[in-house]
C-alpha cells in the first residue's frame, strides 16, 4: 500500500511540475520571430520604440499566423513589454 501510494504522489508530482513553471509571453513569439519566418526580436525593437507602438503594428499585420495572436491584446502587451524591456 504504501509503495502505492508513493508511486500515485510521484507520478501527481511529475505531471504537476511543469504547470509551475511559467515562459514568459514573448517566449510565444520567439518560435516565429526567429529572422527566417518572422523578423526576429531584435528586429522588432529596433522598429517599435513603444509597447503601444508594436502592439499596433501585430495587430496591423496581414500575416495569418498572426491572427489567432491579434485577437488577445493582454497577451501582445505583455509580451511587448517583454520584447522592449
Amino acid at each position: 500500500m504504501k509503495k502505492r501510494l508513493s508511486a500515485m504522489t510521484t507520478v501527481a508530482l511529475l505531471i504537476l511540475t511543469p504547470s509551475l513553471s511559467t515562459a514568459g509571453e514573448s517566449d510565444t513569439c520567439k518560435g516565429c520571430h526567429n529572422g527566417s519566418v518572422a523578423p526576429s526580436v531584435d528586429t522588432l525593437k529596433g522598429k517599435f520604440k513603444t509597447v503601444d507602438e508594436l502592439v499596433a503594428g501585430a495587430k496591423n499585420s496581414q500575416n495569418p499566423m498572426m491572427k489567432p495572436i491579434q485577437a488577445d491584446e493582454a497577451k501582445l502587451k505583455a509580451a511587448a513589454a517583454e520584447i522592449l524591456k
